[in-house]
């Protein structure tokens, strides 16, 4: 399941420097082009399980391990990875799921409770794309563009 998933991380610094709106838009629908095909194979993964939150954990398992290649060159997770990795998953993984339709929040759900473990951040959140779109301004006070 899920073969290969790692590669979503891979643009990872370029996709999150310079986040505005238009470049999150741009962005989102590359992330969308390029990789899409593995949030609508975690739906319909879920959509035919028996039982759709043990098959969103298994999926947030998947994801965490492909996070978990992103190691720097002493084997480990830096707090800067970390980090990246975390604001990743909320412009663009959980984006991406939410953007699968009904009952898409079960998965979101069961890849969130997964990631909170093992990344140890009991405070993260997602949100859907048009949430986030709508949250960015153009300017900063009107002076900044």
């Amino acid at each position: 399941m899920l073969q290969g998933i790692e590669i979503i991380f891979a643009d990872r610094d370029a996709m999150l420097q310079s986040l505005k709106k238009q470049s999150y838009e741009t962005r989102m629908r590359d992330f969308l082009a390029e990789h899409g095909h593995y949030f609508v194979e975690m739906k319909e993964y879920v959509d035919q399980a028996g039982d759709g939150e043990k098959a969103a954990i298994e999926i947030g398992e998947c994801i965490a391990h492909a996070a978990g290649t992103c190691k720097n060159k002493k084997g480990k997770l830096d707090a800067k990875t970390k980090s990246q990795l975390n604001l990743f998953m909320v412009y663009y993984v959980f984006p991406a799921i939410l953007k699968q339709g009904e009952g898409s929040k079960v998965l979101a759900d069961g890849v969130l409770k997964v990631w909170r473990t093992v990344f140890k951040n009991k405070e993260m959140q997602y949100t859907d794309y048009e949430t986030l779109y709508h949250g960015f301004r153009e300017k900063i006070f009107g002076i900044f563009g």
